[in-house]
């Protein structure tokens, strides 16, 4: 009985990677799609710059799917609660880790659009913020690693 309580525990953990991870994708896509409809109507040539927030963000939500698929490929192993909690706090990591990512992507990604829109030429500087919440999901993906390959 111990050992399906286990099981729960890590199913939940999977759930929360890609669930969280999907709101932070969806809420990225959202807004920098939302201006980046808009940039492309005034200046169709900033479409595949602007293109670049709209595919980081959903890399999050891949970055959701493959620790859930790792966990749920480790649930036979878990054995302990001490494991069934590590497979749950990866899924938290890379849950809340791709949220404020997607946050993050959601709104310089819609600035960055909107910036190229007025100045194709600040399209690099622009990037960075898009990048920098782009890693910050990218530690969480790390650190949920790190969890699964010690249970």
């Amino acid at each position: 009985m111990v050992l399906a309580d286990n099981a729960a525990l890590a199913i939940l953990g999977a759930s929360c990677a890609i669930g969280l991870s999907a709101l932070g994708a969806g809420i990225g896509i959202g807004h920098s799609g939302a201006a980046m409809s808009g940039a492309i109507t005034e200046r169709p040539e900033t479409f595949t710059k602007s293109l670049i927030a709209v595919v980081l963000a959903e890399a999050l939500a891949i970055y959701g799917l493959l620790i859930s698929f790792m966990i749920l490929m480790k649930l036979s192993t878990i054995e302990t609660l001490g494991q069934a909690y590590g497979a749950f706090s990866a899924g938290v990591s890379i849950g809340l880790a791709a949220l404020g990512a997607g946050i993050g992507i959601g709104h310089s990604g819609a600035a960055m659009s909107g910036a190229i829109t007025e100045r194709p030429e600040t399209f690099t500087k622009s990037l960075i913020a898009v990048v920098l919440a782009e890693a910050l999901a990218i530690y969480g993906l790390l650190i949920s690693f790190m969890i699964l390959m010690k249970l």
